[in-house]
């Protein structure tokens, strides 16, 4: 709000209206709701984001994590990538959610791999939590952390406590964002 020529009111709409959207709410939408130019709408977002970035605190209740991978989209079918299956032509993202305080950190990955997860979670997570994911192999050997897991592969989505429902969620969100909201979106 430093240095800006909007009122506290637009900025506390602005706020209300980005924190309370199920999907987010695009520059356009800010724009027309707020009646200011498309410009000011998006720099107004991007500042709100930034702020709402994560501060750096370890995630400490029981945290659920799990990766997704996201189709490339909007391309002319002269430019998309035909080299096979498995990962070709997506975006690997992981992500966590901290059922205690409903935080979630995501993160773009390009290898998908226990080393790397790892050094992802160790940055986020405490030493001692509760962390649940599936049984996916790149989750093995996890340390520090009690580890345990669901099997969704045997039918197993809820087990007492561990479950992955609430980050999976979040991917539901952010793929009928991806549908909805926003048409293209950068890795």
């Amino acid at each position: 709000m430093e240095s800006s020529k909007l009122g506290y009111l637009m900025w506390l709409e602005a706020i209300y209206f980005l924190t309370t959207s199920l999907k987010d709410v695009s520059s356009m939408r800010l724009h027309r709701d707020l009646d200011i130019k498309q410009s000011t709408a998006w720099f107004l977002a991007h500042r709100i984001r930034k702020a709402f970035e994560n501060a750096g605190d370890f995630f400490s209740g029981p945290v659920e994590i799990d990766e997704v991978y996201i189709r490339e989209r909007n391309k002319h079918a002269s430019k998309k990538l035909k080299a096979g299956r498995g990962m070709v032509g997506k975006t690997a993202v992981v992500g966590m959610k901290d059922r205690d305080t409903n935080r979630i950190d995501a993160e773009v990955h390009e290898v998908v791999d226990g080393e790397h997860l790892r050094r992802f979670i160790y940055a986020r997570v405490g030493a001692g939590t509760e962390v649940y994911t599936d049984v996916a192999t790149v989750y093995k050997g996890l340390s520090g952390v009690h580890h345990k897991q669901v099997k969704h592969s045997a039918g197993e989505y809820v087990n007492g406590q561990v479950t992955t429902n609430g980050v999976e969620s979040f991917w539901s969100l952010l793929r009928r964002g991806l549908n909805g909201t926003y048409h293209k979106m950068s890795v």
